[in-house]
């Protein structure tokens, strides 16, 4: 895992895309280890929080953020296609045989990509530091389509579930912001790049169906109902 995580961080480094920089690889009493270059700075998600009046900004941010990393080719990362197969599949329990064969199916047919894919960004995973955004966490980089990563951002932004415990109120507040920063992130992205819609629309379902791998209760039913509302789209 050292290794292939390293192999990320060079291929990211080399794009010069805004990330910490791998310094080196240790071993501490025989465990490996990355040392990074550390990076001060606060969260974007605390920025938006405390500074709600500053959504269209951050959006714009994380848009252009996107952007770059989209338009570099990921040669050398993990292919995007057989990393969202495999989570599929470790789901096919809680998606049942027609929808596995379906989303499959719809994996299948859609085009190769080759742009870097971080695979998690979201504003929680953006650094706000004196010199610039700075983007972490790049484990689950891959060389893949535009598509895919952008629709995995969107459902990150605003489709995650919301813990049962959290008062009505708060509730609304959370999803006001949330829907409102995801939907100037994409404006200023299809600004920016040339979003295909068409394929947007097709990997939402492939991606929102590689998410129930990820095991969050709350969210199966409505990731599930989602899942069929697409395949029935693209049928």
């Amino acid at each position: 895992m050292a290794d292939e995580e390293a192999a990320v961080a060079r291929v990211v480094d080399n794009a010069g895309l805004s990330a910490p920089r791998l310094l080196e690889m240790v071993l501490i009493n025989g465990r490996p280890g990355l040392v990074y270059e550390r990076v001060d700075g606060r969260p974007m998600l605390a920025e938006v929080t405390s500074r709600p009046w500053r959504v269209g900004l951050r959006s714009r941010e994380l848009a252009q953020l996107h952007t770059k990393m989209l338009g570099t080719t990921g040669t050398g990362l993990p292919s995007q296609k057989a990393r969202l197969a495999r989570a599929i599949e470790s789901g096919a329990d809680t998606l049942g045989a027609p929808r596995l064969r379906a989303v499959l199916g719809i994996l299948e047919s859609l085009p190769d990509g080759h742009a870097i894919c971080h695979g998690d960004l979201h504003p929680g995973n953006v650094v706000m530091t004196r010199t610039g955004a700075v983007v972490i966490d790049w484990m689950t980089a891959t060389s893949g389509a535009p598509e895919a990563d952008i629709a995995r951002t969107l459902f990150l932004l605003a489709g995650t579930a919301i813990p049962d415990d959290v008062p009505r109120i708060t509730r609304l507040v959370i999803n006001t912001m949330r829907y409102r920063f995801a939907d100037l992130y994409l404006r200023h992205l299809r600004q920016l790049f040339a979003v295909d819609e068409h394929l947007l629309v097709s990997w939402r379902s492939v991606v929102l169906a590689a998410r129930l791998a990820e095991g969050i209760a709350e969210e199966t039913a409505m990731l599930l109902s989602q899942v069929d509302a697409g395949l029935a789209t693209t049928a």
